[in-house]
């Protein structure tokens, strides 16, 4: 089973729509050059790619070999983790407003952290795809990071605003989608 190109970019959206948040907030008040952005921004579209693939490849070593079981595995990951990112806007976490990125190690430390729910997905995409048929999707991922975190810089240096609860709300419905088309194809 492999992910169809309009699929591999609505999990590259849902993938990515967090490391836009952080971008806003890390370019924010003009502090970060466009060199630094341009920087932080492949790292952030390299990390994101790199660990859901990685993801994906853990998760596969595991599979049950019932491609059934592995659908709903995988479309109970994805509505598992859409919950978690509603739970986060019901409860009103606080969403960082700036974010100090001082050198090397704050840039790796902060596109490590931002790929976690990129891991997850992967694990959860794991259960259906091989990793040798996610590797279109990976590239998606990793072009449009770099893309959305570009825009992000520029934002962020602009001192604008962004709705990064609504954000979140669209990575989640994003997430569902996944799941409700796998849910789809099993019956």
């Amino acid at each position: 089973m492999t992910l169809s190109i309009l699929d591999s970019i609505a999990l590259a959206l849902a993938v990515v729509l967090n490391i836009f948040v952080v971008m806003v907030a890390a370019a924010k008040g003009g502090n970060m050059r466009y060199t630094k952005g341009i920087l932080q921004s492949v790292f952030m579209a390299c990390f994101q790619a790199l660990f859901l693939y990685v993801g994906v490849w853990i998760t596969s070593l595991f599979r049950m070999g019932a491609l059934e079981y592995d659908k709903w595995l995988t479309a109970g990951v994805m509505v598992i983790m859409a919950i978690k990112l509603v739970s986060g806007i019901i409860k009103k976490q606080k969403v960082k407003e700036a974010i100090a990125i001082t050198g090397f190690k704050s840039t790796l430390f902060l596109s490590i952290a931002a790929s976690m729910n990129a891991f997850v997905v992967g694990m959860g995409m794991g259960f259906c795809f091989d990793p040798a048929q996610f590797v279109l999707s990976a590239v998606i991922i990793m072009v449009l990071g770099f893309i959305v975190s570009l825009i992000g810089v520029f934002i962020g240096r602009q001192n604008k605003s962004i709705p990064a609860r609504m954000l979140v709300a669209v990575e989640a419905l994003l997430l569902v989608e996944i799941a409700v088309k796998l849910f789809f194809e099993l019956a």
